[in-house]
């Protein structure tokens, strides 16, 4: 800059740009000084930040070419922030009037839109005995959304090396019955393996595995999606053998740690806080609200044992929308493959999330999934393409209570409507 003031200082210097001068090293300067900031403001967060901070980095940076900017333009960030404050108002009379339809104890819902929270709230009660408030502190059982978790770890070690998605169950645990030994990771992740839906003893997950090794398959491997917690079991064996660590420990410094997740383990573990919910039970409705206990964990294993809060979730959510916890073709994998059945029909399901075009969200592209087991109905619906979500916590599983999360979504990030005829994905899952 001095340089340029001695030239422009010179009795040769040019008068008509002495005079524009002033102005000319006050641009500059002021160039110089914000620049750092700039900078600043770019650069991707690292994945041990706390994520609820409000910024998420666009798709665009590391992702998959999936055109995630222009369905951010176009998708869930379209409606000004007044119609927005609107349709947040409109979600938080429904929530309350569903809650008093449904006999609802507690319920928490976060609505996170283009990266930032815009929604959080928790009503009722946590325990009606106690008179315990419901909070974002809450802890809830997730039911099937730990197998999210499960899958997202997985993958980690898929991107590690450690764990091929085409590899032979036999490879990863011994001992197997010949049905079982050839099933891939890749089919148990996407329920297409033919494990079955049931067995003859709800047990421990130790006890267990054997009893279903000697239980026959219920379909040709690879040829029908269904729905089964042991598949989900067998891979969390898988991540058990390959680390040589309990589950729970793996998920933990996979997700937990970096998440800042420190309200996220299992009923049992959270006890003694003083935060987790009770359980309720209505026989679906039919009966009057009764406590109930939850399942226990060490038979859900890592198809439904762990339980969160509200705050822990949007943590998740965030560092799922990151796209920094696994690398693009992992995430491609968790969210947007789905691998052809043999008889050529599409899987509507794997790694965790139900995936596709949603009709009452204008067709925009949604990963969701539901937990579900007595006295727990735990909900995520995110457009990863958008940057938004809504997140949902329950202590009472029946039927409408998933419609809850669904309306809100489609009301958020929708035509404003609640949609009608739509199925759920998940929410007749069970663990």
């Amino acid at each position: 800059m001095r340089k340029i003031e001695n030239v422009i200082d010179s009795p040769k210097g040019n008068a008509r740009l002495r005079c524009y001068m002033p102005i000319i090293m006050a641009v500059f300067k002021l160039l110089l000084l914000d620049l750092p900031a700039f900078g600043q403001q770019a650069e991707m967060p690292d994945t041990q930040s706390n994520f609820n901070s409000g910024f998420v980095p666009g798709l665009r940076n590391g992702a998959p070419n999936f055109a995630g900017a222009a369905a951010a333009e176009q998708g869930a960030g379209t409606a000004p922030a007044d119609n927005f404050s609107q349709r947040l108002q409109r979600i938080d009379a429904m929530v309350k009037k569903r809650m008093a339809e449904l006999n609802v104890p507690a319920y928490t819902l976060a609505v996170i839109r283009n990266g930032r929270t815009e929604f959080q709230k928790a009503y009722g009660l946590a325990s009606i005995q106690n008179r315990q408030p419901c909070t974002n502190d809450t802890v809830f059982g997730l039911a099937s959304l730990t197998k999210t978790f499960t899958a997202l770890t997985l993958l980690s070690l898929v991107d590690q090396g450690l764990v091929g998605l085409d590899d032979p169950l036999a490879k990863y645990i011994s001992g197997l019955t010949r049905p079982y030994q050839n099933l891939t990771i890749r089919q148990l992740a996407s329920m297409s393996a033919g494990v079955p839906n049931k067995v003859s003893q709800e047990v421990a997950w130790v006890d267990q595995l054997e009893i279903l090794d000697h239980t026959p398959l219920a379909s040709q491997p690879g040829s029908q999606f269904l729905y089964s917690n042991f598949s989900y079991r067998l891979i969390g064996s898988v991540i058990e053998n390959v680390t040589r660590r309990p589950f729970f420990e793996v998920v933990r410094e996979t997700i937990l740690a970096p998440m800042q997740m420190n309200s996220t383990a299992t009923t049992v573990m959270m006890q003694g806080s003083g935060r987790v919910a009770q359980a309720y039970g209505d026989n679906m409705g039919n009966g009057p609200l009764r406590s109930i206990e939850y399942k226990n964990p060490a038979i859900s294993f890592s198809a439904g044992m762990l339980a969160s809060t509200s705050n822990d979730l949007c943590n998740y959510v965030y560092g799922l929308m990151s796209r920094k916890m696994i690398s693009p073709q992992a995430y491609k994998t968790l969210w947007y493959d789905r691998p052809a059945l043999s008889t050529g029909d599409p899987c509507p399901w794997a790694f965790g999330w139900h995936s596709g075009p949603n009709k009452s969200m204008g067709n925009q592209f949604v990963v969701a999934m539901n937990g579900g087991t007595p006295g727990v109905a735990s909900s995520i619906i995110i457009l990863p393409e958008a940057n938004s979500a809504v997140i949902a916590l329950c202590n009472l599983r029946k039927p409408p209570v998933y419609a809850i999360s669904k309306a809100a979504a489609a009301i958020a990030f929708g035509n404003g409507e609640e949609p009608t005829d739509e199925p759920t994905p998940g929410a007749g899952n069970e663990n």
